[in-house]
């Protein structure tokens, strides 16, 4: 069921559909046994979700933004909002961030991480579907989408 705040309009609404699809994603594509059970739908919203890991937790030089076909219907600079939150920060006060690798450096932990769903979907997206995907990370990037999806429907709530 969709929450009370995304009646509300405006870019936020947007942001809450875009992390909710691709989280939902994630979870399908996971689940699949087969690639044939992926949708064309969900390999957009996981090269979108690859995108802004990236872009939000990459080290340096960003992709850029996601493609319309990304987003279907949407264009690229209706893809201007600020999530106003450090996606990093969000990242590493995640228990489940915080307690994978211990001892490993923050930027090792955010490159292993950004690797991990940019692998994921480059794999999906060329037809095949990881016998062994990296569910650690993907539990991780799960959990961070989550956590905006919560801040965002704040945003929309206020």
């Amino acid at each position: 069921m969709i929450p009370q705040a995304i009646k509300s309009t405006g870019p936020y609404a947007d942001l809450w559909s875009h992390l909710k699809s691709m989280a939902h994603a994630l979870t399908r594509v996971e689940s699949a046994r087969d690639i044939s059970e992926v949708a064309p739908l969900d390999k957009a919203r996981l090269h979108a979700l690859d995108i802004f890991i990236g872009h939000e937790l990459g080290s340096g030089v960003a992709p850029g933004l996601a493609s319309a076909e990304s987003f279907l219907s949407f264009e690229t600079s209706d893809l201007s909002y600020s999530l106003e939150v450090d996606v990093r920060a969000l990242l590493t006060n995640l228990p489940s961030f915080r307690e994978w690798m211990k001892g490993a450096s923050l930027e090792d932990k955010t490159a292993k991480v950004v690797k991990a769903v940019d692998t994921f979907s480059e794999q999906v997206n060329t037809g095949v579907l990881p016998a062994d995907p990296p569910k650690t990370e993907l539990n991780i990037v799960r959990d961070l989408l989550s956590t905006l999806v919560l801040h965002t429907e704040s945003a929309l709530a206020a």
